[in-house]
C-alpha cells in the first residue's frame, strides 16, 4: 500500500468517494457509511478520516483493483474480524 496515495471526498450525507492513485493508474470506490456510528456503537464516525482509514484497512487484505464500486460499513465488518477496532486504529 505504500506507494498508493488516497483522495476521500464527501458525496452525500454517509457516502464518500474514494480515489486510490497508483503506478499503474487510478481506481476508485464509493463508501456506504451512513450508519457509521450506530453500526459500530460510536467507535467510528460518518467522517472523511473514517473513510481514509477504511481504504486503508481494505488495501491491507487486497488491492485497489479487487475491491467492489461500492462497499458499505457493515459489508467489511462481516467481511472481516475486528475490522471496526482496526479501522478505528488507523484513523489520524
Amino acid at each position: 500500500m505504500a506507494e498508493e496515495k488516497i483522495d476521500v471526498e464527501m458525496q452525500d450525507t454517509g457516502e464518500f468517494l474514494a480515489s486510490i492513485h497508483s503506478a499503474t493508474g487510478t481506481d476508485e470506490i464509493v463508501l456506504m457509511f451512513e450508519d457509521a456510528e450506530e453500526f459500530s456503537d460510536g467507535v467510528l464516525s460518518n467522517d472523511e478520516a473514517t473513510a481514509r482509514a477504511t481504504v486503508e484497512f481494505l488495501l491491507s487484505h487486497q488491492p485497489a483493483g479487487d475491491l467492489p464500486d461500492r462497499i458499505d460499513l457493515v459489508d467489511i465488518a462481516a467481511a472481516y474480524d475486528g475490522a471496526i477496532e482496526s479501522i478505528r486504529r488507523l484513523r489520524k
